[in-house]
């Protein structure tokens, strides 16, 4: 049976970096950090999958953190040794095929401004009412004074 190297998508902040392992319904054999490495080994349904992938810089690999979720993707957040943000994931320059950016949670640096990437809170929290009655625009114009009737012709 050969090992298949498994889809993983990644996202970063200043002090941490998010890092999915994309397959479905996996049996995980082996999910490991030490300060500048990750090794995942693990079967779904009758494929083997494993990766190891050597960082940008160290991190902190007992820090990292398993989110719960269904059984289709295997989220970490992995926290980063020093708190600075990396210019590529991997130690290693160039592409690799199996691996991408999670748009869903990308920040670029200048953006820095919650942690959580939203302004307003992690659902945008933005009131639309409240903004258009700072701005004296609030409330529907009244339009009782107007006949019914009045077509003009």
């Amino acid at each position: 049976m050969a090992v298949r190297q498994p889809p993983v998508i990644w996202a970063q902040r200043e002090s941490f970096l998010y890092v999915t392992i994309e397959i479905d319904d996996v049996k995980i054999e082996d999910l490991t950090a030490d300060s500048s490495k990750l090794h995942f080994k693990g079967t779904s349904h009758t494929e083997v999958f494993e990766t190891t992938m050597e960082f940008f810089d160290e991190i902190n690999g007992e820090g990292m953190k398993r989110t719960p979720t269904n059984t289709r993707v295997i989220e970490l957040t992995i926290p980063k040794k020093e708190s600075k943000w990396w210019p590529r994931l991997l130690k290693e320059k160039g592409k690799v095929h199996w691996l991408k950016v999670d748009f869903d949670k990308w920040k670029d640096e200048d953006d820095s401004g919650a942690e959580d990437g939203m302004p307003f809170g992690g659902d945008g929290g933005f009131d639309l009412n409240s903004y258009m009655n700072q701005m004296g625009g609030g409330g529907a114009p009244d339009f009782d004074g107007l006949d019914d009737d009045d077509d003009g012709g």
